[in-house]
This record gives C-alpha cells, structure tokens and sequence, in this order.
C-alpha cells in the first residue's frame, strides 16, 4: 500500500513540474542569461580603485558579451560615469511636526562613447527611490538601515544601465562610427 501511494506521489510531482514548465514557458519567462551588445570591447573610465566601476565591470562581464579591457587604448568603446547623487524627500511628518518617512533617491548620469568621442549612448540618466521610516530613538539603526538602502540602490542602478546598454543597435553604433569617416 505505501508502495503504491509513493508511485501516485511521484506521478503528481513530475505532472506538476511538467505543468509548471509549460506554464513558464507559455508565458515568456525565461532565465536573463548574456545580453546580446553591438560593442566588441569596452573600457570603464571609473579609477581603478572604484568599488562601483569594479561592480559595473563585473555585472557587464557576467551579463552581457561585451569584452572588458583594462586599457583605453585597447578599446572600442568608452563607459563613463558622468555623475551619481544621492538625495532624500520627506515624505510624511507626525503630529509633532517630525519627519517620519524619507524617500531616498539614487540618480546616475551616464554615456558611452567610441575612441573618437562620438557618442554611442548620449548622456543618459538612470535613478531608483526607496522609502525610509525614521526613528531618533534609534539613530544608529537608521543610519546602517540608510547604508544598506543605498548600497541596495546601487546594485539597481549598476542592473538598470547594463540593461539600457543591452538596448544599443547596431544602427547606433554604426551612425556613431560615420561621425569619425
């Protein structure tokens, strides 16, 4: 009997998981995998020392086919990191008049250019928020709490520019080639 209960369990695990997969694939899920980038090779002029430039090599290393070198000489293309803020809003007060929730924002200003300074990707500005409760009574919490958001925040942005680079055309790039001939 329990042999035949675990046979009737094993039928319905591997239906399910044949159900399952259908359904994602019916749906167009499917894993990010290496975006595809016109960009043969790409240099990040962030320093050497950049915690965000390292993070920004190692995502477009992982999620894209792009080639990472370590000379700009030796590149195609140009990254740059035009600017990155960060900022807060109140976003409501108690009825003592004291900020109680933050909105923390996050904004980046990027560009990638050829060798000859043509612009393949203009200027272009990418930015996430996240909401804050704020206690005084708890100052230091808050603070490491604020840390983390922003560090959080950072990973998002790095993800939201590889994904706008995953979205260069060919056409973009060989109209940026033609300023240069």
């Amino acid at each position: 009997m329990l042999e035949k209960n675990h046979k009737k369990y094993n039928r319905r695990t591997l239906l399910a998981a044949a159900c399952s997969t259908v359904i994602l694939s019916g749906c167009g899920w499917h894993l990010r995998g290496v975006q595809d980038i016109p960009l043969k090779s790409m240099f990040v002029d962030m320093g050497e020392n950049s915690t965000l430039g390292s993070m920004i090599k190692r995502n477009l290393r992982a999620r894209t086919n792009v080639e990472i070198v370590d000379k700009k000489e030796e590149a195609e293309s140009i990254f740059r990191l035009l600017s990155l803020s960060r900022g807060s809003s109140v976003l409501a007060y108690n009825s003592e008049g004291q900020a109680r929730i933050y909105s923390l924002i996050l904004t980046a200003r990027f560009s990638v250019t050829l060798q000859n300074g043509a612009e393949v990707l203009p200027p272009t500005t990418v930015s996430t928020t996240r909401e804050m409760n704020w206690d005084e009574r708890d100052y230091n919490g808050k603070a490491q709490e604020e840390q983390l958001l922003y560090q959080e925040m950072e990973t998002t942005v790095i993800q939201m520019i590889v994904n706008r680079l995953s979205h260069l055309t060919e056409e973009q790039l060989q109209q940026a080639k033609q300023v240069d001939g």
